[in-house]
């Protein structure tokens, strides 16, 4: 075969037929010689094709509606015969014979299967390979022991692109409307409505009316994922249309994204919403185009055939990786969208639940707002309880608030907080905090730079889950870097607004009134890949329970539990809501502690430092916690050897 293959593309020769896109990608790789029979005034008439507004043309080898390839082929040169026969369905009748004389790859295109699959799998014996545009009808071929493949239809871009012109038209479409069909109810049923505009017309004339539309309509005859489909999107028109089961369609686009796809029942419903969100709608229709013209062009089709017939490609594209080629330079669909409003001009906020002045601290509510004078950023105070709400939701350092009638406890109070802020950092501080500005940079320099950081406090632990308590926990002082944990404690830390607004972090509401939101917390961004941080710094203070500790009871919305009686529930809710997770998606290891991990480096720094002896406490003292770890053991024996080395 010659490096530039020569095909031999049969079809019957008129302007607007399937063949025609094909042949203008076929010529980007390949020499090709058409063959097959002009279109006779009968079939003209017969498919009411007389606007096609294209002079007829002759195949380079002119045939007969059904001719004789053996015949053919002994009257041409053997330097023009084909390195591949490549049939495409046209229009009905045009069937050559003595396919067998043919001595290179014959492979067909059949468009139309859902409408003719018993005519399509008798015809496509004949051939080496098979390529049909409706997926559902693949096994059909298969069954039958066929070499049968997937390339869906498409569309040329210099044909089928934006005209630059008025939208002059609510809802165009160019196409047959049969007497009686789904189609023609549909139609009546928006221009019931909203104005429809029709007319049958084809090549630039088609691309033409779906510029000068705001939404293009399309329907889908017995679930075929149709030419109409790629076309109007490649104008960058909001194509609107039905869902094409089981055609590939649901994974190539995303309804909402890409196009919007209605049914029977709310067609109207969704034209209509559309065509009042113009930026929007524009937004969904331009994406569209780019997906299209990424990897829906014919070119794009005959490169996959080619690749598949000649090149010994094993198939040609699923739909998974038509939608990753398709994606290819096109931002993620929340970079399209337009800018979020800029309600806040601050870089944080600061939210702050407070449910009463905090009698057991020496810190409140009050002594913070003095804390964070001076300090930039929101102030967000969620008040748990009326009477201190009153009292002062006037402060001039509160920014925003909300009052409760009753506690609705941390967890909610957080959320609440976090949709009311508008800033990129969060701060969640307790009302007994006492802070100063040091510590609050020092927090928000780490979870802007330390990797994949999502949650950023001053202490922390490593927490047994199969137990619901620490292994070890990490105060003020009793560290000097940062260090990635299990969790990190609720009363000071920061995390980024992205995340909540992307629901990969939710403070969990099954937790109310309070416990157990850390740890929940800790998991949630353990899952999502995400790391918990605890930063180094002595410029804050805090006295544990400084609220809970006064109280008998805590009441929350129109119950009252005690504080032994609120850890023992959301223990259980906490280790069953874990347990289901871990076990429904097969990922026990989020249930794994990084403490081992963090204990081997401290016991590995210890023995490089020669200080034998404190190494083997923490291994002990290890071993207590984590008996029969494997990871310690080995570094015991470690430890071991490198000590009677050095004649310890």
């Amino acid at each position: 075969m010659s490096t530039t293959p020569h095909v031999w593309l049969a079809y019957a020769a008129y302007p607007i037929t399937t063949a025609i896109y094909f042949e203008r990608a076929l010529r980007r790789f390949c020499r090709v010689t058409t063959i097959g029979p002009s279109l006779s005034d009968e079939v003209i008439e017969k498919y009411r094709l007389q606007k096609m507004k294209q002079p007829l043309k002759e195949q380079d080898i002119a045939t007969e509606p059904a001719p004789d390839m053996a015949m053919i082929l002994a009257a041409t040169d053997p330097a023009n015969q084909p390195d591949l026969y490549f049939w495409i369905e046209s229009v009905k009748g045009c069937y050559p014979s003595n396919l067998n004389a043919l001595r290179c790859p014959k492979v067909c295109y059949l468009v139309d299967s859902h409408l003719n699959l018993a005519t399509h799998l008798e015809w496509a014996k004949q051939f080496d390979m098979v390529f049909i545009a409706q997926r559902e009808y693949l096994d059909e071929f298969r069954k039958l022991g066929m070499k049968a493949y997937w390339l869906p239809l498409g569309c040329d871009p210099e044909v089928h692109r934006r005209v630059e012109t008025t939208k002059i038209h609510q809802i165009g479409f160019v196409g047959g409307v049969p007497a009686g069909s789904r189609r023609e109810a549909l139609l009546k049923s928006l221009a019931s409505q909203i104005p429809v505009y029709y007319e049958r017309c084809f090549l630039e004339d088609m691309a033409r009316v779906f510029s000068e539309s705001r939404v293009v309509f399309n329907e889908a005859i017995r679930n075929d994922l149709n030419m109409r489909v790629f076309e109007a999107m490649s104008t960058g028109t909001l194509l609107l249309t039905d869902m094409a089961r089981n055609s590939g369609q649901d994974e190539l686009f995303h309804d909402g994204e890409d196009y919007a796809v209605y049914k029977d029942g709310n067609i109207c419903d969704t034209a209509c919403f559309y065509l009042d969100n113009e930026e929007l709608r524009e937004q969904i229709a331009s994406r569209g185009q780019r997906l299209v013209h990424n990897a829906h062009t014919y070119a794009h089709r005959m490169e996959d055939l080619l690749a598949v017939a000649l090149g010994g490609k094993p198939d040609t594209f699923s739909a998974a990786e038509l939608r990753q080629r398709s994606l290819a330079g096109v931002p993620d669909i929340d970079a399209e969208l337009p800018a979020r409003v800029n309600i806040s001009s601050a870089r944080r906020s600061f939210i702050i639940p407070v449910l009463d002045m905090s009698p057991a601290s020496e810190y409140n509510i009050l002594t913070l707002l003095k804390d964070l004078e001076g300090v930039e950023g929101d102030v967000i105070v969620v008040f748990n309880g009326q009477e201190v709400g009153e009292q002062l939701k006037d402060h001039p350092r509160i920014d925003r608030y909300a009052i409760m009638k009753h506690n609705i406890g941390v967890a909610r109070a957080w959320n609440l907080g976090l949709e009311i802020a508008a800033t990129p950092v969060v701060f969640i501080l307790n009302a007994d905090l006492h802070v100063e500005r040091m510590a609050i940079d020092t927090i928000e320099q780490a979870l802007l730079s330390l990797p994949d950081a999502a949650c950023v406090g001053p202490q922390g632990s490593f927490f047994d889950f199969a137990l619901a308590k620490d292994y070890t926990y990490f105060d003020k002082g009793t560290f000097n870097q940062p260090l990635e944990v299990d969790a990190v404690s609720g009363f000071f830390f920061a995390i980024k607004l992205q995340h909540f607004n992307e629901k990969i972090i939710r403070f969990e509401n099954a937790f109310t009134p309070c416990y157990l939101e850390e740890w929940d917390l800790g998991l949630q961004i353990k899952r999502a890949g995400l790391k918990n941080y605890i930063v180094p710094t002595s410029a804050y203070d805090h006295h544990w329970s400084g609220t809970i500790r006064a109280l008998r009871e805590i009441n929350f919305y129109e119950k009252a539990e005690t504080a032994g009686e609120i850890l023992l529930r959301n223990r259980r809710l906490f280790l069953t809501k874990w347990r289901s997770i871990t076990s429904r998606e097969n990922s026990r290891h989020l249930l794994e502690s990084g403490f081992l991990n963090y204990a081997s480096r401290l016991a590995h720094n210890l023995m490089v430092q020669g200080r034998f002896d404190a190494a083997r406490q923490l291994i002990e003292s290890v071993d207590q916690r984590c008996p029969g770890a494997p990871e310690m053991a080995a570094l015991g024996r470690l430890i071991g050897v490198m000590a009677s080395k050095a004649g310890d």
